[in-house]
Formats: structure tokens, sequence, C-alpha cells
């Protein structure tokens, strides 16, 4: 009877800490899967007053959002020429520092190692492996609207 009972709970032991380690590993297997659905869902967010957009040239803002919970800030430029306007990231696509647009030369520079990039975000010069992000825009109820994958 003793043995018996043993094994009951020795059992009843291993179904409790499988059940725990299920626990956690389903919502982490979740978390990093590549097929997760959630990641990648592009969201619009409010950035500006239409009336606040240049006639021509490049103004620099911040869109603050929050997704379940996280405050993140992104850092951008809106390019305004004859078409539609543009939002660009304002982060250097090779290391991450923050670009900054020069009037004169009409380019975005990186100060870190001397990346460029013209108007439209394609890199011109130094070591950027990729252009600056480019985020959809559309404009609604007079508002621009950015839309960012969170």
């Amino acid at each position: 009877m003793d043995t018996v009972r043993r094994d009951f709970i020795t059992k009843a032991l291993y179904a409790v800490l499988v059940g725990l380690g299920l626990g956690f590993l389903i919502p982490a297997a979740r978390i990093f899967s590549p097929f997760d659905t959630r990641k990648n869902e592009q969201v619009f967010f409010p950035l500006i007053p239409e009336d606040e957009l240049p006639r021509s040239g490049v103004k620099k803002t911040e869109l603050r959002h929050g997704v379940s919970g996280m405050e993140r800030t992104v850092r951008l430029f809106i390019v305004v020429s004859s078409d539609a306007p543009v939002v660009l990231s304002a982060t250097c696509s090779h290391l991450g520092c923050l670009v900054s647009y020069h009037k004169e030369k009409r380019e975005f520079v990186c100060p870190c190692h001397g990346g460029r990039y013209d108007l439209s975000g394609k890199n011109i010069a130094g070591p950027p492996p990729e252009p600056l992000t480019r985020f959809p825009v559309r404009i609604e109820n007079g508002i621009v609207m950015v839309g960012i994958k969170v």
C-alpha cells in the first residue's frame, strides 16, 4: 500500500511540474514564434494637423505612441515636395544614430560615420546599408496619420 501511495504522489508531482513548465513554455513559444500574427500589425497614429505641414521642405517631429501599455517615441522627418508628404525615420540604418537635415545641401546626414541620404531617404554616401525607413502616410479628417508596425 505504501508503494502505491508513493507512486501516486510521485506521478502527481511530475504532473504538476510538467503543467508549470508548459505554463511558461507556451507563452514563450508564442512570443518568439516567427508565425506570431501580432507582430508586424500596422496601426495608424495621428502625427500632426494637416495645416501644420510645410508647403515644401522638411519638418522634424516626434511621434509618441503606445500599444499594450508600452509607450515609444519615434523621431521622424516629414518631407513635402510637389507630391504627397513622405514620412522618414530619423534613425540611421547603419548604427541607429539620429540623422539631421542640412538645408543647404538638401540631404540628411548622420553625425556618427558620415552617412548621407537624399530627400527620398535613399542612401547616397557613407556606410549605411539601407535607406531611411519610410512610413506609410494618409490624411484623415485633417490629420496626418502615420502607419507604424507594432
